[in-house]
């Protein structure tokens, strides 16, 4: 008897160390995503603020056709189903902006669960390394897209999609797959900044279509269709579209080319905890960027010669690194003219995330065991600073939640939108530009946003 439970002991040692390991992300996952909540909850306030005036006109304050919706531009990015999500669900939150900054959390923790699940689909089983995951999705970085000026498809929408696309790469039915990227491409082309996924899903299908040249005509004119497919939907994103870009400079390409690397570095520094423009952001930037970069090249030069590792790992860092590395170029464009501050712009932490996601898989997908052990501990050990709000974004969230609040207050004990400005900062720059006063009337008949809730929020 007691050799039979001595033969039992190492089965059961080894049972607790499979289980300890999720055990342990999916602790970190509950304690960061609570954080997150917790956060919103304290930060939210329940008025519109800045671009959600402009963003409701396609849902809200005007009538449109879901087409329409779906297709609605604000600045250089489609609503897509950002727009059709927000028709389905606000109506019944009663267009409450505290409320649906919990629905803006509740997308990030999905993709989060999305993310472990993609890395169980890769590599098995999951790791306490693997904490490494929550840490990057549920960075409380992203404030600002979750609570201060919600849009669904800015952030926390276009995150959970490109992730499930990521997914998508390793469904092992080659009848469905091809199908379901292309539908996913459409899908995330239109929706906010996940337009840039546009420009590679046809070069992805055909490093795919590469990896099995032995296939039947009718599965090669199948892959073709998938291939024109998405080269279609991006020809249709430009159908109507206007240049509008949002920075207000006079010029985007004034600044050096070194000004533009330089930006992009420290946009990179940003899910590390690392701030300002100094040696140490802009060093921690330069070395985060460079190896983003380099996994996008390795993972692109795998998938073009069809060696190395796996063609499904290959794609999935492909997509990640591509993808958040053709969004900072455009970042970069876009807003450098504004100064290098401007690279720490909360709103883009949901992008580049991807970045770091894509860093924390090659090193899994690393050739020497060796690497494979220590390369997501030093990763892991890297984003601990992370963990902390950063001052400054305390001070952000602080400021912004006080700001909407005493204007919010003062709104409705007053209805006088000039005299609110002036005493506290108005929720739009331009008032009169976005009709806000006929829109706030709305708002009151209709008993929807700031009115939706008494005092409180």
């Amino acid at each position: 008897m007691m050799q039979s439970a001595m033969r039992r002991a190492p089965d059961e040692r080894l049972d607790l160390s499979k289980t300890s390991g999720p055990f342990f992300v999916f602790l970190v996952l509950a304690a960061l995503a609570f954080r997150l909540f917790r956060l919103a909850d304290r930060y939210a306030v329940n008025v519109f603020f800045h671009d959600q005036w402009d963003i409701h006109d396609a849902t809200l304050f005007e009538q449109r056709s879901l087409w329409q919706i779906f297709r609605w531009q604000h600045g250089p990015h489609r609503q897509g189903l950002g727009g059709l999500f927000a028709l389905l669900v606000e109506p019944w939150l009663s267009w409450n902006s505290h409320t649906e900054a919990f629905v803006a959390v509740s997308l990030v923790v999905m993709a989060a669960f999305c993310a472990l699940y993609l890395k169980y689909r890769l590599f098995g089983s999951l790791s306490w390394t693997d904490a490494a995951i929550p840490i990057i999705i549920l960075s409380p970085a992203q404030w600002d897209s979750l609570w201060t000026t919600v849009n669904f498809s800015h952030g926390s929408l276009p995150l959970l999609l490109i992730i499930l696309y990521c997914l998508a790469w390793t469904w092992r039915n080659e009848r469905v797959r091809p199908a379901l990227i292309t539908l996913l491409n459409f899908a995330i082309l239109y929706t906010g900044f996940g337009l840039f996924i546009g420009l590679l899903t046809p070069v992805l299908l055909v490093f795919d279509y590469r990896g099995e040249l032995n296939r039947s005509r009718k599965a090669k004119a199948y892959w073709a269709a998938c291939v024109i497919a998405s080269l279609g939907s991006l020809g249709s994103f430009f159908v109507g579209y206007r240049s509008d870009p949002s920075s207000g400079c006079a010029s985007l390409f004034s600044p050096s080319l070194k000004q533009y690397f330089w930006f992009m570095d420290l946009m990179y520094a940003h899910p590390f905890g690392a701030r300002g423009i100094g040696l140490i952001a802009s060093f921690t930037g330069a070395a985060v960027f460079a190896l983003v970069a380099g996994v996008a090249v390795l993972s692109g030069k795998r998938l073009f010669s069809d060696t190395g590792t796996s063609r499904t790992v290959n794609l999935v860092l492909a997509t990640l690194s591509m993808y958040t590395l053709a969004f900072c170029v455009f970042a970069a464009v876009g807003r450098t003219c504004i100064g290098l501050f401007a690279a720490h712009a909360s709103r883009y932490s949901s992008y580049l995330e991807l970045g770091v996601l894509s860093l924390y898989l090659c090193a899994l997908a690393a050739p020497h065991p060796r690497w494979r052990a220590a390369a997501p501990i030093v990763l892991l050990i890297a984003l601990l600073p992370s963990l902390r709000v950063a001052p400054n974004d305390t001070l952000g969230m602080r400021k912004f939640s006080q700001a909407k609040a005493a204007w919010r207050a003062c709104y409705l004990s007053t209805h006088d939108v000039a005299g609110c400005d002036r005493a506290f900062g108005g929720v739009y720059p331009f008032p009169e530009n976005t009709h806000l006063k006929e829109k706030l009337d709305f708002l009151e008949e209709t008993q929807q946003n700031l009115f939706s809730d008494g005092p409180r929020n």
